[in-house]
């Protein structure tokens, strides 16, 4: 932001500054107007960032430049009059591709990363030009959609005309463009515009305060805004504090930590956000670490034992027991990589600690083999070890390693069932209150007086120099100072695992020696189960017949081999994604009701009203919650806290917060202050259908016969068959066209249809569905859901009326549906024609 001869001129930057943070803008609009100096920041995670997003934006120029398209670079950061002069005079010359294009129109300016030509007429001439910007987020931001808001609206003032995409360029995608239409989202620009203009549109703009938002962490100012927090003894300081609780909390007045410490119990009054249950806690979190504060020693005290959580989770030590910690970097590739695997453990009653690096992928396939090797064969000697890790970063990141590499899937499930990894994160959250700020490790080792032998500045240091390296893939640049520094770090974490670890158990002992009973957690399954044992002996030979001659590097491969590489792949591949989904369910069963609160698959806080239907067997029960995010809505199975199945949401009401419930019989009379969602559909039908290609392919090959056809052909990327031998799509014809006439056409093989959302997919399967039932065929719809299944009966039933034609579409509904029929829509209540579980029309 910056202000010349009195008037304001805004960049995309400022745009998405105040999307972001409101106090930011009030801080650059004090800079530009010379009351406040602008910090200098230097991050060196950052400028690895800055400098890995220029390496894809020239890698994106270059992939243009090799399909022959002419382009220019406007040189320079500034938008000055030369720059802006540049980018027009491109424009109006045609050129197919302009490079940070400097834009410009009244009180807005902006640089775009590309300014692609299209062949679309304007001002210009017979084409025109959209924005396309490379971003290194796999996920778009709404940030990002902003910023092409902007610039598309500058570029429309050059050539007369705005454009109706613009596109963002995301890594790993081989330069494939997510288009966006710009009209979409033109009424929230207009927001955000007004909304910027108006927080610095009078002389004195009204104050903001520095509330923490996830754009501190690259904020230029954020030293600034963390110390008057300080200075303010803001609530935020208090550990595990919510934004709710804190809007909650200061609607009664309460506005500082210290005031939240002297809060008088039990409360006073009901919240509106969040349960009073919630709030005891934060301020007790409050009390604790204001004494702290007060007497300059870490204060600590146990909380009540409760069943299920806390030491109760801490199994019994065994000489055997491992400490985990990985070191990880996920802005190295398009995954991530797990540089540093590293666990420390006693042999023989020394301690030892190994270290597996991973510098590329090969490494880190086979640390991540290593260690899982290593634990199984240790539990051959020590079959009651567990692996002790602080958080839940070591165990997520050994399912993604395990996802990503298709390698020790059995063995992991095995671990992760038998319950060998212990969180002692989440054992001193619900048996401890400490006197600090976060509950990271770190902060904790006071309590049990570990010293670490790695300096902590020096080791960020060298963590900082090692990731920077790993980003820009230089590997071979990194320190070998640098390395070891690290190294003696995450060994540090490893052996402060096992410290915290001994603590905790000296903690219990001393519970259970006042009396108070602390139990030890039930052992896990073990093995796999006796169906997943049939289950293997069937796939394991055909997976060896389909890929016996197969060579491993894919550039070797044939078509028919790299199709069968496939379908053995498959044959494993809904059960590997089944493991993640259940995963998910023992996750979110062992949560407590006040960590349900923040999931947006929980609710917590349930407060029973009445019972407003169903029968006594089965009632519907009518609950209150308070304010809270969740993604649950009508029709959703739940389960109580804990896991068991508590029945299905009848209906849920945001506005009144309240939710109705249909109870499962065995439930009827329990009232659970805490449910959460989880749904899985059985994938068996799907998996016996991949058994019976595999068995056909294995015993005809991948081209020989008519059975499976369409699938063999998917496999072998063939093109769909046509008839009358015609090409797919003729020159000129429009996609619509093309669909309706080859349609009908089609003898064998699958036609995909690709586009983004607004393009006219479903459109277009509409037109083709009315002109294939006109030819007397019957078309079936099968999709992942009932209503997409519905949306696209929607669009055959209005083609049908436009076009006048004869027909009726039958739908299987989703399970209590009451819907009417109509002329055009019949329901079939029941068919023996597909699994229970899988949504399908007919018509």
């Amino acid at each position: 932001m910056q202000i010349q001869n009195g008037t304001p001129r805004f960049s995309a930057t400022d745009l998405v500054g105040y999307l972001n943070c409101r106090h930011l803008t009030q801080l650059e609009h004090a800079a530009a107007r010379g009351e406040l100096s602008r910090p200098k920041f230097f991050d060196p995670a950052l400028e690895a960032l800055w400098e890995r997003g220029k390496q894809h934006e020239l890698a994106y120029v270059d992939h243009l430049r090799a399909q022959g398209l002419s382009s220019v670079v406007i040189d320079g950061v500034d938008i000055t009059e030369e720059a802006v002069a540049q980018t027009i005079a491109a424009m109006r010359a045609g050129v197919d591709v302009i490079v940070q294009g400097a834009l410009r129109g009244g009180s807005w300016a902006g640089r775009a990363d590309i300014l692609r030509r299209v062949e679309t007429p304007s001002d210009l001439g017979h084409w025109s030009y959209e924005a396309a910007d490379t971003k290194l987020a796999r996920e778009t931001k709404g940030g990002t959609v902003l910023q092409l808001c902007l610039y598309s609206e500058l570029i429309g003032e050059v050539q007369g005309a705005m454009p109706v995409f613009a596109s963002v360029i995301p890594p790993w995608t081989d330069f494939e463009p997510e288009r966006y239409r710009l009209a979409d989202f033109a009424a929230y620009h207009r927001q955000v515009k007004q909304g910027l203009l108006g927080a610095i549109g009078t002389d004195k703009p009204g104050q903001t305060y520095p509330e923490p938002t996830s754009n501190c962490d690259i904020c230029n100012w954020s030293t600034r805004c963390d110390k008057q927090r300080r200075d303010d003894d803001h609530l935020c300081l208090v550990a595990g504090i919510s934004s709710i609780q804190i809007a909650e909390l200061k609607d009664h007045g309460v506005t500082t930590a210290t005031a939240l410490a002297e809060l008088p119990l039990p409360l006073q009054w009901k919240p509106e956000r969040g349960s009073k249950e919630s709030l005891t806690r934060v301020r007790e979190q409050a009390r604790i670490q204001l004494e702290t504060k007060a007497s300059g020693e870490l204060r600590y005290e146990l909380l009540a034992p409760v069943a299920g959580f806390g030491l109760n989770c801490l199994p019994e030590p065994c000489d055997g027991d491992v400490f985990l910690d990985f070191e990880g970097d996920s802005f190295v590739g398009q995954h991530g990589l797990e540089y540093l695997l590293g666990f420390h453990f006693h042999e023989k009653g020394e301690p030892q600690y190994r270290g597996l690096w991973a510098l590329d992928r090969a490494g880190e396939k086979a640390a991540f083999e290593t260690f899982v090797d290593f634990v199984l064969e240790r539990k051959k000697v020590f079959p009651q070890l567990h692996v002790y890790h602080y958080g839940g970063y070591e165990p997520g990141a050994l399912k993604r390693l395990m996802g990503r590499y298709g390698t020790r899937e059995d063995e992991l499930d095995s671990l992760l069932r038998g319950l060998v990894f212990v969180d002692l994160l989440s054992v001193v959250r619900h048996s401890l209150r400490a006197g600090v700020e976060s509950y990271s490790i770190k902060k904790l080792e006071p309590l049990y007086g570990y010293v670490r032998d790695a300096s902590l500045p020096d080791a960020n240091l060298a963590l900082n120099r090692l990731q920077v390296s790993l980003e820009l893939n230089d590997a071979a640049g990194i320190l070998p100072e640098d390395k070891q520094t690290v190294e003696a770090y995450n060994r540090d974490d490893c052996v402060s695992t096992e410290a915290l670890r001994d603590w905790l158990e000296a903690e219990r002992s001393k519970l259970i020696a006042r009396g108070i009973e602390v139990t030890r957690p039930e052992p896990g399954e073990s093995g796999p189960s006796e169906g997943l044992s049939e289950w293997l002996e069937r796939i394991t030979p055909l997976i060896e017949q389909l890929t016996g001659d197969v060579p491993v590097d894919p550039e070797e491969r044939s078509a028919e081999q790299h199709a069968r590489w496939l379908l053995a792949n498959l044959l494993e591949w809904h059960r590997r994604e089944e493991k993640a989904t259940w995963w998910e369910y023992f996750r979110l069963s062992d949560l407590s009701a006040d960590e349900l609160i923040d999931e947006r698959a929980g609710l917590a806080g349930l407060t029973f009203l009445e019972t407003v239907g169903g029968t006594a067997k089965c009632p519907i029960d009518r609950y209150s919650f308070p304010v809270q995010e969740a993604d649950i809505r009508a029709g959703k199975g739940l389960r109580a806290q804990g896991g068991q199945p508590l029945g299905t949401v009848e209906d849920i009401s945001r506005e009144q917060r309240t939710i109705d419930i249909k109870k499962a019989s065995a439930m009827a009379d329990e009232h659970s202050t805490a449910v959460f969602v989880h749904e899985h559909v059985p994938s068996k039908p799907m998996q016996e259908s991949l058994v019976r290609l595999a068995t056909h392919v294995c015993e005809h090959g991948m081209t020989e016969g008519e059975a499976y056809q369409a699938a063999r052909d998917m496999l072998m990327r063939v093109a769909p068959r046509i008839a009358d031998g015609c090409a797919v799509r003729l020159d000129g014809e429009k996609p619509l066209d093309a669909g309706v006439r080859i349609g009908p056409l089609i003898a064998a093989g699958v036609l995909p249809i690709q586009g983004p959302p607004g393009t006219g997919k479903t459109h277009t399967g509409g037109h083709m569905i009315c002109e294939l039932v006109r030819q007397g065929k019957k078309v079936g719809i099968v999709a992942n859901g009932h209503e997409v299944i519905r949306n696209l009966l929607n669009k055959v039933i209005e083609v049908a009326e436009e076009t006048d034609t004869p027909l009726i579409c039958i739908q299987k509904p989703k399970g209590g549906s009451k819907e009417d029929a109509t002329d055009r829509l019949r329901f079939a209540k029941k068919s023996n024609a597909c699994s229970p579980s899988a949504p399908m029309a007919q018509i």
